[in-house]
């Protein structure tokens, strides 16, 4: 089924309007570790400040013969400072200066003397989230007399109001420092990455409509980062893949060919091969006696046509899954193993004085009987077939099934690892770099390479493996692993 192609996204959702938002919010974030302190620093200044305006309403206070002052002046010397009420300790004095609607109730301390940036984080929020207005008994020394502890009684609303009005001018701020940050890095960003990537991006979907034309091939920038990099890279696997693609169309229609060309040679040579047999009736005994070579080379034909048909199949294939024990599978394919090498052809009749030779090849099968594998039978047939057929006809005499050593097992219980054995010449250099390639890996003369990419694509369907384990002038081994019923 065809994948939809995919679109650029609009830019409410593309990676650019991502990038402008977790920049904003990220500078917001780290604004608010600036707002906390700046307020609670501003709560600290506040009150200093009316400590001061404090002292110098007292010292009006004192500078009076009997520290007396009327009533008015005294309201209007605590108003202007803010305050409700003063108290200026000096020695073994104390001046008092407070309104005569003070209330009497003091409903928090505050003790400017000692300064913890914590407590102050803390008395700070109290004072923006506290929903009724508190009386502050604030304790401290004066900026201009040091030496003198001072007293204020002061609404907290007041307070409140102006650090709220603070909060507002900082957080205005904030934002105003957060957008313009967010767009420079926005702007940067975008040009440096975002841009680039929104071309490579449009760049390989033009590819992907369509991929055999040279225009759609991303054309590399001079830029040597990492995106200069990636479409260098991009460019030469887009050139790769037209050229996969391109021999891969030829492929196809070669295949196609010869699929068909395999197709009417086999139903031509199984037509001759029943012609052929009507000839070792004949009281020719010359003729009788080419009959069976002509009989082996028809069959090793339609063992080829079929092996080509078999791989040109584009699904891969279908599993009848059974339960069996390994040793049973591999000890029919060792029996037809033999009898199809045995010498002439099983065609011929028996009464032919050229009677069938037995097969001088061993067959070794060292397989516990408990094993048991869920699989498809025949699918399975046909590729022990192969791997087992492959060394006798390239010249070994002897193979051997076994299993592997404990300690070169997979680690997996579910999996066994069956070793084939021959000791035949081994595989060419040629066939082991190809080893698994259609038509191209093939160790003896008149072979397909077809018998090993058919065995590891069954053994693949069953999700198991197939690999060469060695190879060399004293025989090859080959490695299957499969999954069995522990």
């Amino acid at each position: 089924m065809e994948r939809p192609h995919l679109k650029l996204p609009p830019w409410a959702k593309s990676l650019s309007a991502r990038l402008l938002v977790l920049t904003v919010g990220f500078v917001m974030l780290a604004e608010i570790f600036v707002f906390a302190p700046s307020v609670a620093r501003y709560r600290v200044d506040w009150l200093k400040a009316h400590l001061d305006s404090g002292y110098l309403a007292a010292l009006a206070l004192e500078a009076t013969p009997d520290q007396m002052i009327p009533d008015d002046l005294e309201k209007e010397l605590l108003s202007n400072a803010g305050i409700e009420a003063v108290i200026l300790r000096r020695d073994d004095r104390k001046l008092l200066l407070q309104r005569d609607d003070m209330p009497a109730k003091v409903d928090h301390d505050v003790d400017l003397t000692t300064f913890s940036i914590l407590m102050a984080l803390y008395e700070g929020l109290s004072t923006l989230t506290q929903p009724h207005d508190r009386m502050l008994r604030v304790v401290g020394m004066p900026s201009m007399a040091p030496d003198f502890e001072i007293e204020i009684l002061v609404h907290e609303h007041g307070l409140a109001e102006d650090m709220r009005n603070f909060g507002w001018r900082v957080m205005g701020l904030s934002l105003v420092i957060s957008f313009f940050t967010a767009g420079l890095v926005y702007f940067a960003l975008n040009r440096l990455l975002v841009r680039p990537m929104r071309t490579l991006t449009s760049d390989m979907i033009r590819f992907r409509e369509n991929p055999q034309d040279q225009g759609s091939v991303i054309v590399p920038d001079d830029r040597d980062d990492e995106i200069g990099i990636a479409r260098h890279e991009l460019a030469n696997m887009q050139h790769d893949l037209q050229a996969m693609l391109n021999q891969r169309r030829r492929l196809a229609a070669l295949g196609t060919a010869a699929t068909k060309i395999s197709h009417d040679l086999r139903n031509a040579l199984a037509t001759s091969m029943l012609m052929t047999e009507k000839l070792a009736q004949s009281e020719d005994q010359e003729v009788r006696a080419v009959v069976p070579r002509l009989l082996s080379s028809m069959e090793r034909a339609v063992y080829i046509s079929e092996q080509t048909l078999s791989f040109a199949r584009e699904a891969p294939p279908t599993l009848d899954i059974a339960r069996f024990t390994l040793i049973e599978l591999i000890e029919e394919v060792r029996d037809q193993v033999l009898l199809q090498n045995g010498g002439e052809s099983l065609l011929a009749p028996e009464s032919l004085d050229t009677a069938k030779e037995p097969c001088k090849a061993k067959i070794h099968i060292e397989l516990p009987p408990e094993l048991m594998i869920e699989a498809d039978y025949d699918q399975l047939f046909r590729a022990f077939s192969n791997l087992i057929r492959n060394p006798l006809d390239a010249g070994a005499t002897e193979v051997t099934i076994k299993l592997a050593p404990a300690n070169d097992q997979n680690k997996e219980d579910a999996f066994a690892e069956i070793l084939i054995m021959d000791n035949g010449p081994g595989l060419p250099e040629k066939a082991i770099k190809n080893l698994f390639v259609p038509f191209a890996a093939t160790g003896r003369k008149g072979g397909t390479g077809l018998g090993l990419a058919i065995a590891r694509e069954l053994i693949l369907a069953h999700e198991g493996d197939l690999r060469l384990s060695a190879t060399g002038p004293d025989g090859a081994t080959f490695c299957v692993q499969l999954r069995v019923i522990m």
